[in-house]
């Protein structure tokens, strides 16, 4: 059997998110609302049995050069294959065929942590893709705090304690322009590329969609009634997942986004989640999140240019150029 490509307005709802909530990979990225509100449009490959969906793969896309190009969109650590069973090496390669077919270009498409092992030897076979692994860093909430605690480095452990003189205190909110805010201005202009508006607006719309679902945390660490840090947590099936965070300079001296991460899993222990702390491949941010205790899990990541002469002439001329002007 050969998966189908089908288009956003093909796709029975339904069928799919009960898919999603039912597969051994099920993560709140890859429900319908979800995709909707964090990509501008999306299609899926789709392996059908029964009137019902056996297995499926988001696929985020937009249109760029004339060609219709997959993307990795903001917010959305990873995606890949969901199946309620285990999927067999032949249907990941059936998948991964007809990626291959229907796309020349993909910028990033990341495969989530439980498709790892079936696609190791998949991956390779596949003529004209890129393959890289990245990781994230996962920390079970399952034992009493003190257990949880005994884990951290002692570089973690000394900033904890550095963080308790400086007098934080947290809040619960329901107002995401604070986090933002300390992002625009403390964070973003070290970011490559810089940062849309319109993914502020997607943030903000995933914040009112979440909090309407109640299962998402938004904390702020304040100081004599200033707010230096924030988180924002999502909590779905199992995993709290580390969406979104920033700190001011006092924030970040005063070990602020330690203390409410600390209070966090403080608060959730002997709980049935795992913090997911979407670690990105930056090793100074990834030995933060690692010094939690937190296990480091691998994920695949795959690219693909096949684009015309041409246009990867003019690519690398645009990226030879920002460079330049960094």
């Amino acid at each position: 059997m050969v998966p189908i490509l089908l288009n956003r307005n093909e796709i029975n709802d339904a069928a799919w998110n009960r898919l999603v909530e039912k597969s051994g990979q099920s993560i709140i990225y890859a429900f319908t609302f979800y995709l909707d509100l964090v990509c501008s449009d999306w299609k899926a490959l789709v392996w059908s049995s029964a009137g019902e969906y056996e297995i499926i793969m988001p696929l985020s896309v937009r249109r760029k050069w004339g060609f219709e190009i997959v993307y990795q969109p903001h917010f959305c650590q990873y995606l890949g294959v969901f199946s309620q069973r285990p999927v067999t090496a032949e249907e990941i390669a059936a998948f991964l065929a007809q990626l291959n077919k229907h796309y020349r270009y993909i910028s990033a498409y990341h495969f989530n942590p439980d498709n790892h092992e079936v696609l190791r030897a998949q991956l390779s076979q596949i003529a004209g893709i890129k393959v890289e692994e990245q990781k994230t860093h996962w920390l079970p909430l399952d034992q009493q705090y003190e257990k949880i605690a005994n884990g951290y480095s002692r570089d973690r452990v000394r900033n904890l304690k550095r963080s308790e003189k400086s007098r934080w205190r947290y809040s619960v909110s329901n107002h995401i322009h604070p986090l933002i805010f300390l992002f625009v201005n403390h964070h973003a202009r070290r970011i490559p590329g810089g940062i849309s508006h319109a993914s502020y607006q997607t943030l903000e719309a995933l914040f009112k969609s979440l909090s309407r679902m109640q299962c998402c945390d938004l904390w702020y660490a304040h100081r004599d009634g200033v707010i230096h840090a924030g988180i924002l947590m999502i909590r779905f099936r199992g995993k709290a997942v580390f969406l979104f965070n920033a700190a001011d300079e006092i924030g970040r001296k005063d070990n602020a986004r330690t203390f409410l991460l600390d209070s966090y899993i403080k608060l959730h222990e002997e709980s049935d989640l795992i913090l997911d702390f979407e670690s990105p491949m930056k090793s100074s941010i990834a030995s933060f999140y690692k010094s939690f205790g937190s296990t480091t899990v691998p994920f695949w990541k795959i690219s693909k240019n096949r684009l015309p002469f041409p246009l990867r002439q003019i690519q690398h001329w645009r990226k030879r150029n920002k460079l330049r002007t960094r």
